[in-house]
């Protein structure tokens, strides 16, 4: 199985592969899932001519770790550059499209902030951009009801019935680190120069459009996509093939496919 290395642990990672991809997809998963809940929306970027490489976070799917422990915001970001490089590596000189969802996009941002320059664009997808109130009060752990997540059966079943994915697990380090990034995001965001679309389900219970919405108003490089009736885990949601479709046309237009 392949494996980043990483001063804490391997990391596995999974890679949906096209012979001559126009772009590649790095990605970070959020709190709970794993790379192979992302199967269908691997696909749906291959059939675009996209390449996706994603990650198991720290204490997620194949990874070792304690369960729900996804270390620092500076673990998850050097996970991300590992795939990066490796995209890099396989096809040089193609677009990198850095993306994340839930957890993961908030290290996204972070790393869009932080080397904007590696990345032609950056999607992020259920991101909690303000304080949860879930996690505010919380003493360890988290009690995800997996309704907040999506209306797709399919994919419910696989997160109540899969091994590898969780709805609840000590959240102490997911907390401290999302506090992190909230305290950050608030003076660093406008400053945001990468072009990024962020898709989010209108009725997230999770982390409520709302705050999207405001940051969106004010930061141009940032588009956002609501679906009514969505909930959190959007990638995965009876509108998955919308939301695909969604990201496949913001990566074509940033790199420009179909401008002549």
């Amino acid at each position: 199985m392949p494996f980043l290395d990483h001063p804490r642990g391997p990391a596995y990672y999974r890679h949906w592969a096209v012979p001559d991809p126009s772009a590649s997809v790095v990605f970070l998963h959020g709190f709970g899932e794993h790379t192979g809940v992302y199967h269908r929306y691997g696909f749906a970027l291959n059939a675009a001519g996209i390449d996706l490489w994603a990650v198991d976070q720290f204490g997620h799917g194949l990874t070792g770790g304690d369960r729900g422990d996804v270390g620092t915001l500076e673990d998850s970001s050097a996970l991300a550059e590992s795939l990066t490089e490796l995209a890099g590596q396989a096809h040089p000189g193609i677009p990198v499209i850095a993306q994340g969802h839930s957890y993961g996009a908030v290290v996204t941002l972070a790393r869009a902030l932080e080397h904007g320059d590696r990345y032609a664009g950056t999607v992020i997808s259920g991101a909690p951009l303000v304080p949860v109130p879930e996690l505010l009060d919380v003493d360890t752990s988290l009690d995800l009801d997996p309704a907040w997540l999506s209306a797709d059966p399919f994919y419910l079943d696989a997160m109540v019935n899969d091994p590898l994915a969780f709805v609840e697990a000590d959240s102490r380090a997911l907390a401290r680190e999302l506090d992190r990034a909230w305290d950050r995001f608030g003076a660093d965001l406008p400053a945001l120069a990468v072009p990024t679309l962020a898709v989010h389900g209108g009725q997230d219970p999770i982390a409520p459009v709302s705050a999207v919405r405001a940051y969106a108003e004010t930061i141009a490089p940032l588009e956002l996509v609501e679906f009514p009736g969505a909930r959190h885990d959007i990638l995965n949601e009876t509108v998955h093939r919308e939301v695909a479709d969604t990201i496949v046309a913001f990566i074509h237009r940033v790199i420009h496919i179909g401008d002549e």
